[in-house]
């Protein structure tokens, strides 16, 4: 595979940088107490990671109660390396560059801006470059660079999607050729999942459900990515709303994301307004000024996207839903009128929140792609906030 010169091999050095990421800020003796390895193997493994340039002293913590020497503190060489993600929207280009520890270092968004099979790479590739200044100078530069697809990926590989004509090729294979980095392809809404899972919630089961341009479904099952069949999990946006309702791209009629998604939404409220230059915004603004056309789009919109949330809940028991979507973050109400319409014996415990990554969602689960690659480690839990682990003894 592309990423093996980059991968951490051994299983107990992959423990330790594990804890160490997780913890942010740990000495040799917590990572001993915690991974259950002696202190010589401890220290030796840690020895290793620093040589790598994956692992720096950062300074002393407290010593304890017992007095004697302060422990030393290690912490990730955040520095070190580099993950890029790209989200390749139907009309859109973000892509975000953060560090090893998934701390956004710079990020950009191409707005009216169209990716198809001829231009593509072109694109990417100047994108790649225009972050070179960041990585260049650093060890490990860019460790990968995963792309958020907006349609069905199975092993690396879009399958299909019905904005764009990507799955007329291999993409990451191309990418890798030109890059020479290593280059990973995911479904949006798979990578939203990713991100609330390792900085959000760090539950094992939720669903992250994304409502953009269509609607589509990332979920997390026994803290693993459930792809399903051929990688097309989650696409709940092509379960059949109305019978043999509106065409939909997929060769369907009635599928959910044609009355529901953020494109749809304000397609419908631009013909009854009879107004193709009106925008979410607009909605938002008419919706709180009361209009009657307005409020009666929102609150159709909301009971038909609580019933694609419902039959996920009853399908898949998460203990936590989130809802990730320029819908509820400029009509934030909107998700009251959501939750008012999920009530049953499966779904009355389960949660139905707002993303609170909002916008970065995806980029930021692309960068936990690249990064759990990277380290060679499943399961990456990000914590926000530097924690100093209690010392009991020091090496």
């Amino acid at each position: 595979m592309i990423i093996d010169r980059y991968k951490i091999r051994e299983q107990n050095e992959t423990l330790v940088l594990s804890t160490i990421i997780q913890h942010s800020l740990i000495s040799r003796a917590s990572i001993s107490q915690l991974t259950g390895l002696n202190k010589a193997s401890t220290s030796a493994i840690v020895k290793d990671l620093i040589d790598e340039s994956l692992v720096i002293e950062i300074g002393t913590g407290d010593s304890t109660s017992a007095g004697g020497r302060k422990p030393i503190l290690l912490s990730l060489n955040k520095a070190s390396g580099y993950s890029l993600s790209i989200d390749l929207g139907y009309d859109y280009i973000s892509s975000m560059l953060t560090n090893l520890y998934g701390e956004i270092v710079e990020q950009n968004k191409e707005r009216n801006t169209f990716v198809r099979i001829e231009n593509v790479i072109e694109k990417v590739t100047a994108i790649v470059e225009s972050y070179r200044t960041y990585y260049e100078g650093s060890t490990f530069q860019l460790v990968g660079l995963t792309l958020a697809i907006h349609g069905i990926v199975d092993e690396n590989r879009i399958v299909f999607t019905p904005y764009y004509d990507l799955d007329q090729m291999d993409l990451a294979k191309k990418l890798h050729e030109q890059l020479q980095i290593p280059v990973y392809v995911e479904n949006e809404a798979n990578l939203t999942a990713l991100a609330e899972t390792s900085f959000s919630s760090f539950k094992p089961n939720l669903v992250s459900i994304s409502i953009h341009s269509g609607i589509g479904a990332g979920i997390i099952m026994n803290g693993e990515l459930y792809y399903g069949h051929n990688g097309q999990s989650g696409e709940i946006g092509h379960m059949i709303l109305y019978p043999n309702g509106l065409t939909c791209p997929c060769g369907n009629r009635g599928c959910i994301e044609q009355y529901c998604s953020e494109k749809a939404v304000v397609s419908q409220y631009r013909q009854l307004k009879k107004n193709k230059e009106l925008s979410l915004n607009d909605l938002a603004q008419d919706y709180m000024n009361g209009d009657e056309s307005a409020t009666a789009l929102v609150e159709r919109a909301a009971l038909e996207i609580s019933i694609g949330i419902r039959n996920i809940i009853s399908g898949f028991a998460p203990e936590v839903v989130y809802i990730n979507s320029p819908l509820t973050r400029k009509l934030p109400f909107m998700l009251d009128l959501i939750d008012s319409h999920v009530s049953s014996k499966f779904s009355k415990d389960v949660p139905i929140l707002a993303s609170e990554l909002g916008s970065k969602a995806s980029l930021l689960g692309a960068a936990v792609m690249n990064l759990q690659n990277f380290f060679n480690i499943p399961n990456l839990y990000l914590s926000k906030e530097p924690e100093v682990m209690a010392e009991v003894s020091s090496l």
